[in-house]
């Protein structure tokens, strides 16, 4: 036991250090010590999720309220949340990637704690291991701060707990079981699902205590969710939380157009998305815009299946064994509900396949070392493979690759490098203005954390459903849309941005107030669109007319710096 737990800190501390290859560079610009072995170029820059969820943050701790000044249709925890970061470290770059590193080590320790409970110590640790590797793969986002972290530490918190009170014997194990599931909950709503797997499992145990620890485990779930809308309501956001959460959130579900050559739902949960063209990633097409989820990891996923078929019927089976099994196939189903397959939801079950591989892999060396025989042997052979090839891909191409290099070739994220790049720009070009603010009628939101400029209107970010239906007479849409006018020209941006075409009356309005840039003669001009081409689709960047002049030929020198 004592050798499991020094196994257990090493990974800790390894993950950390694995972890921060991310980051790296800015960590060798302030300290000099450089302990990875690609830190080239400056670090990898925050997507649209982080830049909008750090963005929120900010706001928050500035003074407003979740959902009645930002809408947003998930649950409020995740935001509250990324707050903490900020608070801590400052509005930066290098808080949001120090953000989720708590939540992974806490679910690398919970998890190392499940795999000694079903299969003893060596199961722990190589869950533990297995997870740190795999929950850091940047081809599911897992090295960026995405909510999944969150959610994972609290699912598998609930998961450990409940194991817990069985062995204890217990209800208090079971109440907080349920807190933790109502704190996944309020990261996003799919979390709940393992309600179910938790609930089946109490009534399955022919125990005298049965609705006792079920009531246990409702009353913790239901006391946070209570507890949440509490606050929700004296902050005077309940309507507003209520819109967002429950009808919103549903009609994003229910609502949301199919992009143009979206493959089948019934074959998309593997495959993933496609490109706007409808051709798909290796292995399944040849288009470069995307990549395939599972590129990064496809041997442990290929081994998922057998081996949680062995935790649930395996001959060592017991119902705790049986539990975890529920739990990870509950995950899977949080990945395909919502219906939009990206690929950061991947995350959700890989703290059962973790579980699942090291069990079966011990159990199977356990079985040879007892009696001989080929179908255990294989047992070995294949999850150890693909624990090792899992591992091999992830050095290969994540630990070996500069850290910007990571969101081009695994994210489609050479985006997310030209939007730091610029609003950097934007942040020096702004000051023009007294209070300046941005409105952006798009995904592009890391203008407005690394422009150090607040949203003009309380709807920060345009999802498919506000995009597709702004034309349209749809009964949440509609009313979004004229309050989005309404906020425009009671309190006109300084700088606004066109990602996607912008509906008819939006239209009207840049033309009306608003003068297209490319910012002529910078290192922009060739990657914003031409002035003309801005005047016929509506796309790119506008400033106030007012300033214009003066914005254009505003110099914003480029720093070398790293740190951002």
């Amino acid at each position: 036991m004592r050798w499991s737990f020094l196994v257990l800190v090493a990974i800790l501390v390894f993950d950390v250090w694995y972890r921060a290859h991310t980051f790296a560079p800015t960590v060798v610009e302030a300290t000099g010590v450089n302990l990875w072995p690609a830190t080239v170029g400056p670090s990898e820059p925050l997507d649209c999720d982080e830049a909008i969820y750090a963005h929120m943050g900010r706001r928050l701790l500035a003074g407003d309220v979740l959902y009645r000044d930002l809408t947003e249709n998930k649950p409020p925890l995740g935001y509250w949340l990324y707050a903490t970061p900020i608070a801590l470290f400052g509005y930066n770059e290098l808080a949001i990637r120090l953000f989720p590193i708590p939540y992974v080590l806490g679910t690398i320790a919970l998890l190392w704690w499940i795999g000694l409970k079903l299969s003893g110590p060596a199961a722990g640790c190589i869950a533990a291991a297995v997870y740190a590797i795999v929950s850091t793969d940047p081809y599911l986002y897992g090295n960026g701060s995405n909510l999944e972290h969150q959610m994972n530490f609290f699912s598998v918190a609930s998961l450990a707990l409940i194991l817990l009170g069985w062995t204890r014997k217990t209800l208090w194990p079971l109440a907080l079981a349920g807190v933790c599931l109502g704190a996944a909950t309020l990261v996003k709503q799919v979390a709940v699902l393992p309600i179910i797997v938790y609930g089946a499992a109490v009534l399955a145990i022919p125990t005298k205590s049965r609705a006792k620890d079920l009531a246990a485990l409702t009353f913790g779930l239901g006391l946070v969710l209570l507890l949440a809308a509490a606050v929700l309501i004296a902050q005077g956001a309940g309507v507003s939380a209520y819109d967002d959460i429950f009808r919103f959130g549903r009609a994003m579900a229910t609502d949301t157009l199919p992009e143009p050559g979206a493959p089948s739902a019934w074959v998309r949960w593997l495959t993933g998305n496609a490109d706007p063209t409808g051709k798909l990633p290796w292995p399944f097409g040849n288009t470069n815009y995307l990549v395939w989820w599972a590129t990064g990891s496809w041997p442990l996923w290929l081994a998922a299946a057998p081996c949680i078929a062995h935790l649930a019927l395996g001959p060592n089976g017991s119902a705790g064994r049986k539990l975890v099994a529920a739990w990870t196939v509950a995950a899977g189903v949080q990945v395909v509900l919502p219906g939009l397959y990206w690929a950061h939801y991947y995350l959700l079950p890989t703290p059962g396949i973790a579980v699942a591989a090291a069990v079966t892999l011990t159990d199977c060396l356990a079985a040879v070392r007892k009696r001989f025989r080929f179908a255990d042997l294989g047992g070995v052979v294949v999850v150890l493979a693909a624990i090792l090839g899992t591992a091999f891909l992830q050095v290969r191409d994540y630990l070996l690759c500069p850290p910007q290099e990571l969101t081009i070739r695994y994210k489609g994220g050479g985006q997310w490098v030209f939007l730091r790049r610029l609003g950097l720009e934007l942040a020096q070009r702004s000051k023009l203005w007294e209070h300046p603010t941005l409105y952006v009628w798009g995904w592009q939101s890391p203008l407005h954390f690394y422009g150090k400029l607040d949203g003009a209107s309380r709807h920060l970010f345009v999802d498919n459903l506000l995009r597709d239906q702004a034309e349209r007479d749809h009964p949440l849409i509609k009313p979004r849309v004229e309050e989005i006018l309404r906020d425009l020209r009671t309190h006109p941006p300084a700088l606004i941005f066109a990602g996607y075409p912008p509906f008819p009356a939006l239209r009207a309005f840049l033309f009306e107030n608003y003068m297209p840039t490319n910012l002529p003669g910078t290192f922009f001009e060739k990657s914003l669109p031409s002035t003309q081409a801005q005047t016929q689709s509506g796309i790119g960047l506008w400033v106030e007319k007012s300033k214009y002049r003066a914005f254009e030929q505003a110099h914003a020198p480029q720093s070398g710096s790293f740190t951002y």
